[in-house]
């Protein structure tokens, strides 16, 4: 009974004091998240919210993002269940006010100021023809609706701002994170108690780490802070460190999920305060850098072992009961990888000329998509998605090429893995390793190579199995 007078109460705090829209009932509802999926809001219109942040308001969760669509800067959704996400709106615009004419506004957050009673939005703001004025901006509303006066942009006490976020803790206080000094610092500023200005700045994190996309949240006694490292829209290893002051000191990295954190960045540690306990959600981009607009989200679960050690594993698909507190999970193998080269952040991919070469990451490119099965020796054939022929080491020339399934010796690979996940490719005729070589002729290409490397010395022989998590 409890439960389903908790229920009422949300809907009525949700959708009966701000309004339902007839359209977002007649929408079928779900129930699970599919990760890595396009999500679509209850009209079904694609959901634009990258780089968002989510905050709880009147009973429903606001999910605050970029939305980069004809003029629109921000966009708004709420739901019930963190899984059904109506369209509320687009915050903010090139309308705005004139100095959003030229604007790109990236990862804007919004918390609530409870003395001023306005929700107030930081967000990072460059000019649409390049990326040099690393700024930040703000903006505030009485309702977390709209619609938001915009107040300007600036330099925090004249550093650079770029990948941002917000944090607010539980005595009132609000901090604001930002990547400066060309991506390679992190600072940390306090704000004024309106949260419209900076107070001072508190801490400089990790200097020359090239860190970006934080997010915080605070477990118990410390604060933990997950962040990317800076390469652009491809994903790397995600890693986390905490601390009992947001002013520092802060321990060192530790890793979290895949080498390449499941081809997600953070954006946002979502708590859900249910009755019957408190979980965590890590919300994440998965950029595509070859297609922007097929960029999707990931919402997977973070488990802590402790205040201060935490776990994010992969699942498929995701159910939250907002109510209890809990989830459901489900988990698909995956299928495919993608094998990426160490000195180039790029990926294997056949070339027109019969060799192996590599390319950016493109998650609908289906060249770059490989299937691996393993034999009872432990070694693994390498098969290309798209094509249906193996990595094969019968050439005179030394080079790896593409063949036919023949049930040969040079065909089959064997995978020294060092602690961080990346291996080397070990031929099991030749005894030659996988290396990417240059000529004058041609850019790199896949070669054999005699003289094996140590594994664990980052090189032309190192190579990365990023599976491709649906």
């Amino acid at each position: 009974m409890k439960i389903i007078k908790g229920v009422l109460f949300l809907l009525f705090s949700c959708y009966g004091f701000y309004g339902y829209s007839q359209s977002a009932i007649n929408m079928p509802v779900k129930n699970m998240l599919l990760n890595g999926t396009i999500f679509t809001d209850t009209q079904g219109n694609k959901v634009h919210a990258h780089g968002g942040g989510f905050l709880k308001s009147g009973g429903c969760y606001y999910w605050i993002g970029e939305n980069r669509q004809n003029n629109n800067l921000v966009a708004c959704y709420r739901s019930l269940d963190l899984i059904n996400w109506e369209f509320r709106g687009n915050l903010l615009s090139r309308n705005s006010a004139p100095e959003l004419e030229s604007a790109n506004i990236e990862r804007p957050k919004v918390i609530y100021n409870e003395e001023t009673k306005m929700f107030v939005m930081w967000m990072h703001y460059e000019l649409r023809r390049d990326y040099s004025v690393a700024r930040c901006a703000v903006a505030s509303s009485v309702n977390i609706e709209g619609p938001y006066t915009y107040l300007g942009s600036f330099r925090p006490e004249d550093n650079m701002s770029r990948d941002c976020n917000l944090f607010k803790d539980s005595d009132g206080k609000a901090y604001f994170i930002s990547t400066t000094r060309n991506n390679l610092d992190m600072n940390v500023y306090e704000l004024t108690p309106d949260y419209l200005h900076v107070k001072s700045k508190i801490a400089t994190l990790w200097p020359g780490a090239m860190r970006e996309a934080p997010a915080v949240v605070k477990k118990g006694d410390y604060y933990l802070m997950m962040t990317s490292y800076c390469t652009g829209w491809k994903p790397n290893q995600g890693k986390y460190a905490y601390s009992r002051s947001m002013a520092g000191p802060w321990s060192l990295f530790h890793n979290f999920g895949s080498p390449t954190t499941f081809d997600t960045q953070p954006t946002c540690i979502l708590p859900i305060e249910g009755a019957q306990s408190t979980s965590y959600l890590y919300v994440a981009d998965r950029w595509d850098p070859a297609e922007y607009p097929n960029s999707s989200y990931v919402f997977l679960p973070i488990i802590f072992k402790n205040d201060t050690t935490l776990e994010v594993n992969w699942v498929s698909s995701l159910s939250v009961n907002c109510i209890k507190g809990t989830f459901t999970t489900k988990i698909n193998s995956p299928q495919y990888c993608r094998i990426k080269y160490r000195l180039s952040d790029n990926y294997l991919s056949p070339q027109p000329d019969g060799t192996i070469g590599y390319k950016g990451l493109s998650y609908k490119l289906q060249t770059l998509k490989w299937i691996l099965s393993e034999d009872k020796e432990g070694y693994v054939r390498i098969k290309n998605q798209e094509s249906g022929k193996f990595l094969d080491a019968k050439n005179e020339e030394a080079k790896v090429v593409l063949a036919d399934s023949l049930n040969l010796d040079s065909q089959l690979w064997k995978l020294k893995t060092n602690q961080e996940g990346w291996s080397c490719f070990i031929n099991k005729l030749t005894r030659k390793a996988l290396q990417m070589e240059r000529s004058q002729q041609q850019p790199e290409y896949l070669i054999q190579s005699a003289e094996i490397e140590d594994v664990n010395r980052k090189g032309k022989q190192q190579f990365l199995i990023a599976w491709e998590y649906q």
